[in-house]
């Protein structure tokens, strides 16, 4: 029972995060009846959220800890109160711990890397990490192995102490990540005001709208080949909401781009011609298109040849 209040206490506090001179500064406040304006930013409310997730994960782990030790003294307690003496059970136990430590190295080695994960939250459950050997959404993480589910529906179960780095894709906030190559000779300008407007009609949709952090920036021309110009659109959104926005956007962007004639850069010796060029040459297409008529097959006439005339037979 102490040990659960314990835990309750430390996962409140995480979840909390709130310090001890802002509560005391707060009582203050409170006791002068002076009201303090609190405007909570879209960062503040995001930091919450995942101070939360934070203190879920490290309660799961911490109640799974508690119900071991729970375990164990139960079982000594009941051997002891058969009349089993427990002094050789634990110097044995002990024998044998440091048997396990010397071929169990990687089991330690998988704890300690949980155990600095869950301190240093560099993932928790709900996050979209990849980890080098599997990329997927958080579903568990322990104190030995994380369990991550794939965007196929496949589970990976990764040792702890086998992740060398791990990327975390929606910690705090994500980002909108948009590249397109236009045609060479194409208005910078009317391409990246295409760009900004494509992302910012994205907010007049209910459900898109709530996702959007920051305002959309195209910087300008990114890299220049000999036949494109590349541009790259950013935009800071609320995690794991960059994969819906950005085919919203890219969805805006093809129907403001045949809109505005925007061209795109098209691959390495392709022949590209416009609608007027086109028409003239259909009849060319259309000639070639249309298979030679076939000569008419001619009239066989069998000749009958005659048989040659035997030699005449020689005088003796």
């Amino acid at each position: 029972m102490i040990g659960r209040l314990i835990i309750r206490g430390i996962v409140r506090g995480i979840s909390e995060g709130m310090d001890w001179t802002e509560d005391r500064a707060r009582g203050v406040l409170t006791k002068v009846k002076l009201s303090r304006v609190e405007e909570e930013s879209i960062q503040d409310q995001l930091r919450d959220e995942r101070r939360v997730a934070r203190a879920h994960t490290i309660g799961q782990v911490l109640r799974a800890g508690l119900n071991v030790v729970i375990l164990a003294i139960w079982v000594l307690t009941v051997l002891s109160e058969t009349g089993i003496s427990v002094a050789p059970i634990l110097a044995s136990a002990g024998i044998v711990g440091v048997a396990l430590g010397f071929g169990a190295q990687t089991v330690v080695r998988d704890l300690l890397a949980g155990l600095f994960i869950l301190l240093e939250d560099q993932y928790g459950v709900g996050d979209v990490v990849d980890t080098g050997e599997a990329t997927g959404l958080v579903e568990e993480v322990g104190l030995r192995t994380t369990r991550l589910r794939s965007l196929d529906g496949t589970v990976w179960f990764v040792p702890n102490g086998e992740i060398r780095r791990v990327g975390n894709m929606s910690q705090l906030y994500s980002r909108v990540f948009i590249e397109v190559r236009f045609a060479f000779d194409t208005d910078i300008d009317a391409a990246r005001d295409a760009m900004l407007d494509a992302a910012r009609m994205t907010r007049d949709n209910e459900d898109l709208k709530g996702a959007i952090i920051g305002e959309p920036e195209v910087a300008g021309v990114e890299s220049m080949d000999y036949q494109s110009v590349m541009l790259r659109l950013l935009m800071q959104v609320k995690p794991l909401t960059q994969w819906t926005l950005m085919r919203a956007i890219r969805q805006n962007m093809r129907d403001l781009f045949l809109e505005r004639d925007i061209h795109l850069a098209a691959p390495e010796g392709s022949l590209i011609q416009s609608g007027k060029d086109l028409e003239p040459n259909k009849a060319v297409l259309a000639k070639k298109r249309t298979p030679p008529a076939r000569p008419a097959p001619q009239a066989r006439t069998t000749a009958t040849k005659a048989a040659p005339a035997k030699p005449a037979p020689k005088k003796r």
